[in-house]
This record gives structure tokens, sequence and C-alpha cells, in this order.
């Protein structure tokens, strides 16, 4: 059960990136974190009152720090995206996003058997293949140094976000992601409030996408609070950040964007990559 929610959330979170960074093209990267994180705040309140389960002060805060560094990796993130090249921005990101993790839950105690470390190591490979097109012209701009910068600094953020939700006591959920975006909607709506800008553009296409955007990140959220409180830390964190496959695909059928052989070697190495951390 844990490998199945993890690899649903995978799959909302890469729908929601797509979204995000399709949104960052009708409005400024600040808009749609802010406007999604606050439709995703209103999705999972009326969640986590429908279920009615108890809630700390300390899950409370440890979802709100979470929420503050995984606002920073969305933020970095749909920026890069945004301005390209998407490929090349996504391996980074996720690579860095499994790899903290993982560490942290070796250094922790998580023991994972070979065959699932091998899968481990396959997936994290898979996810680099599969968005990678270092040699593609696709009129996104060239890689630069800014862009490897902030693509780590996304993966450190979401890296962060991944292993404090973790630590929060399962019987609580979904309210530590409650506790995410409450903090980072209320953040961003005040730098808002500040610059004097608006929390969503005029554009009607552009506030769909940034809604699609928050009800899947959410919905991922919380597929990811379920399967590293239930299951393994690295496990979980290492199948979600197989996201980019999901980017990959969506922007091959939506945005014709051709997927290269080693692109097809990526998902298929990521497929397998599920088998041996299931079987392990």
């Amino acid at each position: 059960m844990v490998v199945i929610v993890s690899l649903v959330a995978a799959v909302l979170f890469g729908s929601g990136d797509f979204c995000g960074a399709l949104a960052t093209r009708r409005a400024t990267a600040l808009q749609v974190v802010a406007g999604s994180h606050l439709i995703g705040l209103v999705g999972v309140g009326l969640l986590a009152v429908a279920l009615g389960n108890p809630v700390t002060g300390r899950d409370l805060g440890l979802g709100a720090a979470g929420g503050v560094l995984g606002a920073v990796g969305v933020g970095l993130l749909y920026r890069r995206l945004a301005v390209g090249p998407m490929y090349l921005v996504a391996p980074v990101t996720a690579v860095t996003a499994a790899a903290v993790p993982t560490l942290w839950g070796w250094l922790r105690g998580d023991s994972l058997s070979p065959v699932a470390w091998g899968g481990v190591v396959l997936a994290l490979g898979a996810v680099a293949l599969v968005s990678s097109v270092a040699d593609r012209d696709d009129g996104q701009g060239p890689i630069t140094p800014a862009a490897v910068v902030e693509s780590l600094g996304s993966g450190l953020g979401f890296g962060g976000f991944y292993i404090l939700i973790a630590a929060t006591d399962a019987d609580s959920q979904p309210w530590p992601i409650v506790g995410a975006r409450l903090t980072t909607a209320l953040g961003l709506l005040a730098v808002l409030a500040v610059l004097r800008r608006a929390p969503l553009p005029t554009d009607r296409n552009g506030i769909t996408l940034i809604g699609a955007t928050g009800l899947f990140e959410v919905a991922a959220n919380c597929g990811y609070l379920y399967a590293s409180t239930h299951g393994q830390l690295a496990v979980a964190a290492v199948l979600v950040s197989m996201y980019p496959i999901s980017t990959v695909v969506l922007a091959r059928l939506v945005l014709d964007e051709r997927m290269t052989r080693l692109q097809i070697v990526g998902v298929v190495g990521a497929i397998a990559a599920a088998g041996l951390i299931t079987r392990g």
C-alpha cells in the first residue's frame, strides 16, 4: 500500500508541477505559489475537519516548518521551469529532493534490503535520464550556473519538507499539511500585499491552472504524508521523487515535446526501480 500511495503521489506532484509551470507563463511565480497554496489550504482544511483526527502543536509546528521549506522549493522550481530548460531543471531538483531524505533515513536507522537499495539507486538514475536533454535545443535557453544552483536549492527545500512531514504523528493526518499550507499561504499573501500585487492573475486560464496546481499538490502532499508515516522514509521519498516522469509525459501529450531515447529508457528504469523497491 505504501508503494502504491507513493507512486500516486508522484503522479499528482508531477501533474501539479506541470500546471504550475504553465501558470507561471501567465502570472508571476509568487502569484502561482500563493494562489495554489491558498486553494490547497481550503481543500485540505475541509478534509481535516471532515476526518476529525486529533492534532498536537508539535505536528502543526513541524508541518508549518516543512511548509516554509516546501514553498521555497516550489518557488524556485516554478521559476526555473518557466524559463527552462524544463527537461534539465526537473532531474536536478528531483534527485536532490530524493537524496536528502534518503540519506537522513539511513542515518536514522532505515534498513533496506540490497534489492531495495538497488531500486533506490536505479530510481535516482531513472529520474535523471527521464529529464536529461543536455544537447537538446528546445528554445528554452541554455543551461546556466543559476539554473543549476536554483534547482539544487529547490531540491533541498523539498528534501527538508519530506523529512519534517515524515516526523509527524500518523494519527494526526492530514493536519500537518494544514499547518504547512496555512503558514505558507498567509506568509505569501502578506508578501503580495506589501508588493501591492493581486494574489491571482486576471487571466481566467491562469486562475484555472493555479487552482489545478493547488489541488494536485495538496493531494500529493497528503499521499506522501501517509506513505512516509506508515512506511520507511527512504522508500516514500524516492518513489514520490519520481514525479518528473509525469511532468515529462504531460509535456509530450499536451505540448507535443518529443521524448528522447534516454527519456524512454528512464521511464522503463523507473518502472523497474519501483518493482525492485516493492520486492525489497
